[in-house]
């Protein structure tokens, strides 16, 4: 249990990352776990990324979970562009669900505890 919560931490610390990097002024994030999954939830209110960008956000986290990769993830992942970041993260979900509401983004990620 202690190795999935490191690996939540870092999915959180990236996605953190990106959007500041992005200039968002406020985002919020909401961890929730149980027995059988973790949920992480954001919202980046009054979002500045573009109706393309997010597309391709959602296609990009919801690639195919790669469990082998999980044990190299914090080597991986450094300050690489957007796209390897979003790759990594989607490497270490089940799913993700994005959209757009009246201005603010909505995101939904799943990891499903194995």
């Amino acid at each position: 249990m202690r190795h999935e919560i490191k690996k939540l931490c870092k999915i959180v610390d990236e996605l953190t990352t990106l959007f500041l990097r992005e200039d968002t002024n406020e985002v919020d994030f909401k961890i929730i776990t149980e027995p059988d999954r973790s949920i992480v939830r954001i919202v980046d209110y009054n979002t500045k990324y573009s109706e393309e960008f997010i597309n391709h956000f959602e296609k990009m986290l919801n690639n195919q979970r790669q469990s082998e990769i999980e044990e190299y993830y914090w080597q991986l992942a450094g300050e690489n562009d957007d796209d390897d970041e979003l790759t990594l993260i989607s490497a270490m979900i089940d799913s993700a669900t994005v959209e757009k509401r009246d201005g603010n983004l909505y995101i939904e990620l799943v990891r499903l505890n194995k």
